[in-house]
This record gives structure tokens, sequence and C-alpha cells, in this order.
């Protein structure tokens, strides 16, 4: 089951490679609020492991914050890594296809940073991967990540809700599955890291309408909804959706939708 799921995000990054800079507008701000907060790390960075590189957007942000420095970028998604291939010229990359949830680089490896921007999300067994990449620190190393809230897409979710009603038809999970930032702390503190940061932000991102939001959504390879109804049952529904999204979570000449955004900075003993 884990293989089969991991497989089907692996499919949707690579449909969206073409796709995935263009709308990325929340990721490339968390990676750059990632960056801001590596400038609190005194101590050098000669070795750094990216989990979840990509097209090489926070990759290309690395090497010019430290262009000395050793970087192993890790992802599933082997189209996403041949553009961040060509994006990110650079003689330190060492770019590996694979999961970071079972590389025996990661076991064998010692890094001044692990760092990861909009993927542990999708971690499967995240207490025992966050263990592992701590094991694979040096002493006084970080682990530095960001990742999506509870929050995130909540206008989206209660339009579902409200229409399913309305049709009187059972309501299912129209949101995804995120940890809160509590319990990244808490996995952080398991794997004994000391917590040095614990962030969350709220964003409003404008779109000029439903269609165009869930439509960006699904062009940087994510999805909204983990809901499993009949097809049939979804195109009922999503008209009516969007209808009623456009008219009430409207934001100048558009829309609105809402990221919660976490980041969580930890240090190796």
């Amino acid at each position: 089951m884990e293989c089969i799921r991991k497989a089907k995000v692996a499919n949707r990054f690579n449909r969206s490679v073409l796709t995935y800079d263009q709308h990325a507008r929340v990721q490339k701000q968390m990676a750059h609020q990632l960056i801001e907060l590596l400038s609190y790390r005194k101590k050098p960075v000669e070795r750094i492991c990216e989990i979840g590189c990509g097209t090489g957007y926070l990759t290309d942000l690395l090497t010019a914050r430290y262009p000395h420095a050793e970087i192993v970028a890790i992802d599933l998604a082997p189209r996403m890594m041949e553009v961040a291939k060509e994006k990110v010229k650079s003689p330190h990359i060492q770019w590996i296809l694979g999961d970071a949830e079972q590389l025996p680089q990661l076991v064998t490896g010692s890094f001044d940073l692990i760092i990861s921007n909009a993927t542990i999300q999708w971690l499967t067994n995240p207490e025992s991967t966050i263990r592992s990449w701590t094991e694979a620190l040096q002493p006084m190393g970080w682990l530095v990540s960001s990742t999506f809230g509870q929050e995130t897409f909540c206008e989206l979710a209660a339009t579902f809700q409200k229409v399913e009603s309305e049709l009187l038809i059972e309501s299912s999970q129209h949101r995804l599955t995120m940890h809160s930032l509590e319990d990244w702390e808490n996995i952080w503190k398991k794997a004994e890291l000391m917590l040095l940061e614990g962030i969350e932000d709220r964003q409003r991102i404008s779109y000029s309408s439903c269609r165009d939001f869930l439509q960006s959504i699904k062009a940087t390879g994510a999805n909204y909804s983990e809901a499993k109804q009949p097809l049939s049952v979804y195109r009922k529904l999503l008209p009516r959706v969007m209808d009623q999204y456009d008219q009430i979570y409207q934001m100048g000449s558009g829309v609105y939708a809402t990221y919660h955004l976490l980041y969580v900075v930890g240090q190796k003993e």
C-alpha cells in the first residue's frame, strides 16, 4: 500500500513538471522562508541533504547561500529531477532518485543540514523517518522543514460540506489529513532534536476564480481532498461548489484560498 501511494504521488508530480514552477507561488515563498531561517545558524555548513528537491527551486537558493557545500538532492519524481538538473548547474550536487524514507545514503551520511520544503506531509512513517534523518546529522546539525497545516484550503472544505448538505449527499473528507505544528514539534522532540523554532503562518492567496484555484493545485502536482466519492457524485458536486465558492470567498476581482504554513527547526545534540 505504501509503495502504491508513493507511486501515485510521484506520478502526479511527473505530470505537473511543465506547470509546477509557474503555479508554485506558495512553495517558492516557503523556500525563501527556509533560507531566512538558516541565517540564524552560525556553524559552518559543508554537507547538505535536500529532501524533495522537485524542480530545484530551493536547491538553487541553497547553492547561492552555500556555494562550496556538497548537496545531496533527493526526489521521488524522475521528470522533476531532470528539470532540476537542467536548472541548477553545480559540480557540488549529487542527484539521487528515490524515497527519502528508505535511502541508505541517509543512514550512512553525516550532514550539517537536512532540509525539506513542502514535502514531509507525504511521509508514510513520519516518526521513524525523522528519527532516521536525525541519525544522519552531525552533532549540532540542523533539521529544517516546511509543510502545510490543517487549515490549508479550509474554505474549499467548508464549501463542499455546505453543498453536500444542500444536496443531501453524505459528507466526505474534502481536505487533506495534516499534522498540527504541535504534532511536528513532538515528532522532532521524540527524535531527540532540540527544538529551535516552530512557526505558524496563514496566507490568503488570490485566484481569478475557484476553477483557477483548483487548476493551480493540480498544476503543482498536489491534491486538495481525500474524498473517495463516485465520479457521478463528484461531477454533480463540483459545479455547485465552484459557483458557491466564487460567491462566498471573494477578494478583489477574484477569490482567495488560505494556506496554513508550518516551519520547524531542530538541532541534534
